[in-house]
């Protein structure tokens, strides 16, 4: 089954499908995907993910967070009752949520979220503030220090988004050619490095769109032994996981995705559905 703005990680033995929901699906990355996931899962199921256009295309400003959401939000009915379950990662849960409310299917998907994290401006900044401070060999601490502060008060300031991620945005694409060219390092791979982030930010932009209904609620909670700032706990986004079965593993976020235990849990949860 070819559905738009999705691609098929893997082809299943059986009908039953399991959709997995990040900014990106790819292995080898420094922290786990769900690409490291699907082959701890049993191979009856076809497990598919958005491609990662699903949030960039548009980046240039024709499509707004919002409008890009929608899109990929439509794309829901076209799936049905063989969708099982629907599994986030990070700010992907809110948008796995959203997601599996708009399945065209009489029975709900089950929902499993790994290390679920609200997008707050502050998670904006803290992605760029980790980009910056990359550049400080060549752009010195003195001035990183001060773009970070800088971009903080306009993080603590906003009222969109949308419009902070489009000023990290700009204000990196001027940091980072200038950082590069002090250590030599070619024209080619600081447009990556501003290429890179842009995508991210609009990619926690579109998470952040996202509705919150109260109605979804996760069958099952992962969580990694990494801490999570209080002003994260008490946001409305992990409120609503109060009644959820939550589970703390023993391994770093970077490593959860591609956990035996993780999976054998997942496993677990939809058996019990067959």
């Amino acid at each position: 089954m070819s559905i738009p703005m999705w691609d098929t990680l893997r082809v299943g033995t059986g009908s039953e499908i399991v959709l997995v929901v990040d900014f990106s699906a790819d292995t080898g990355r420094e922290t786990a995907g769900f690409g490291d996931l699907v082959p701890l899962l049993p191979d009856r199921y076809t497990v598919q993910a958005p491609l990662r256009s699903a949030w960039t295309d548009g980046e240039d400003g024709t499509v707004g967070p919002t409008a890009r959401l929608e899109q990929w939000l439509s794309t829901a009915a076209q799936f049905g009752p063989e969708v099982v379950a629907v599994l986030g990662y990070c700010a992907g849960c809110r948008l796995s949520a959203a997601f599996a409310d708009r399945i065209a299917s009489p029975t709900a998907p089950v929902m499993v979220f790994f290390d679920p994290l609200p997008v707050l401006p502050q998670s904006l900044w803290q992605e760029y503030a980790k980009a910056v401070t990359q550049l400080a060999p060549g752009l010195g601490d003195s001035v990183v220090g001060q773009a970070i502060e800088h971009a903080r008060v306009q993080a603590d300031a906003t009222t969109s988004i949308d419009e902070l991620a489009r000023w990290l945005s700009d204000s990196y694409a001027d940091l980072a050619p200038r950082g590069c060219e002090e250590l030599g390092i070619g024209a080619e791979f600081a447009e990556q490095l501003v290429s890179r982030l842009a995508r991210y930010l609009r990619y926690l932009a579109i998470a952040a769109a996202a509705p919150l209904s109260p109605g979804s609620s996760p069958a099952l909670v992962l969580r990694s032994h990494d801490p999570v700032p209080a002003a994260l706990l008490e946001h409305a986004d992990s409120l609503r996981l109060a009644h959820a079965d939550v589970r703390q593993l023993d391994m770093p976020r970077v490593e959860l995705l591609g956990s035996q235990e993780a999976a054998d849990l997942v496993t677990r949860l939809l058996s019990g559905r067959a």
